[in-house]
C-alpha cells in the first residue's frame, strides 16, 4: 500500500473508513451484549419479582416533623414559591 513516505488521498481516506468501520462494529457489538445481559437478567429477576412486590405494599413510616420541613424547604426553593403559594397534599416515597 505505502511504497513512499507520502500517503495520498486515497490511502487517507481508506484508512480512515477502516478505522470508522472498527469503532462502529465494536459499538454495535457492546449494544448487541448489553442487550443479551439484560435479557438474560430479566428471566432471572422475574422469579423473585412476586417476592418483593409483597414486600412493597407494606406501608411506608410516617415522616417526622423535621423531615417535613426539610422536604417543603427544597420544593419551595426548587419551584422558587414561598410556603403560602403551593400546598402539599401527599408525600410518598418513590
Amino acid at each position: 500500500m505505502w511504497t513512499g513516505q507520502e500517503m495520498t488521498l486515497a490511502d487517507g481516506l481508506m484508512i480512515s473508513a477502516v478505522g470508522l468501520l472498527v469503532v462502529f462494529a465494536a459499538l454495535a457489538a457492546l449494544a448487541i451484549a448489553v442487550i443479551i445481559i439484560s435479557k438474560i437478567i430479566n428471566t432471572a429477576v422475574k422469579d423473585k419479582a412476586p417476592k418483593q412486590a409483597a414486600v412493597a405494599a407494606a406501608p411506608a413510616p410516617a415522616l417526622d416533623e423535621e423531615s417535613y420541613a426539610v422536604l417543603l424547604a427544597a420544593i419551595s426553593e426548587e419551584a422558587r414559591l414561598s410556603g403560602e403559594e403551593f400546598r402539599v397534599t401527599s408525600i410518598k416515597e418513590l
